[in-house]
């Protein structure tokens, strides 16, 4: 689990490596390589991990960064801000690249949302708020809330308004959603 996966860079997988991407991302050195929407999108992955492998000792004084859930503006940011924050700008490149073709949506109402992209299912249950699919990629960060160029496709073809408010809400309630994925624990 890193705060950048596409990079491989800032590990959080324990609380000492979580403190130190922190550290480290603090640098401006390392912080300017890095677009605006690329810097909250890491900043949050950090901030996550801190809160949730509890250490957050040894990090006071350093300056609190905004988060993406708490950041003012987030009612206008617009889905391909709110794919960003979610994917990454190289996953979300990748998922453009997605044929439109290999896209199929089965179920489509206020609850549910279900279809698949190539041979991977996707279903987003919007009641109880879990997203499940079943790529590799998609598995190996159900723990980080990461989406991946599967999920990323499957949104851009929906209705952009439906697409962007349903990002809208996972983001100002990420912690009450489920990311699911076959043979992965639960986030």
């Amino acid at each position: 689990m890193y705060a950048d996966p596409e990079n491989w860079r800032y590990p959080l997988h324990t609380s000492w490596h979580a403190r130190a991407a922190r550290r480290y991302f603090d640098d401006l050195s390392n912080r300017n390589k890095y677009t605006g929407e690329e810097q909250l999108y890491i900043d949050s992955r950090i901030d996550q991990a801190l809160q949730k492998l509890n250490a957050n000792a040894g990090t006071a004084g350093r300056r609190k960064r905004p988060s993406p859930v708490t950041s003012a503006g987030n009612e206008e940011r617009s889905l391909e801000q709110l794919l960003r924050l979610f994917l990454g700008a190289p996953r979300l490149q990748r998922a453009r690249e997605t044929d439109d073709s290999l896209v199929s949506i089965s179920q489509e109402n206020s609850k549910t949302i279900e279809g698949k992209v190539k041979d991977y299912s996707i279903r987003i249950d919007l009641t109880n708020h879990t997203i499940f699919h079943d790529c590799q990629d998609w598995s190996n960060n159900v723990g980080s809330k990461n989406m991946c160029k599967h999920l990323g496709k499957f949104l851009l073809t929906l209705d952009e308004g439906k697409a962007t408010e349903i990002l809208k809400e996972i983001l100002k309630d990420i912690d009450h959603w489920s990311f699911l994925a076959p043979n992965a624990p639960a986030s």
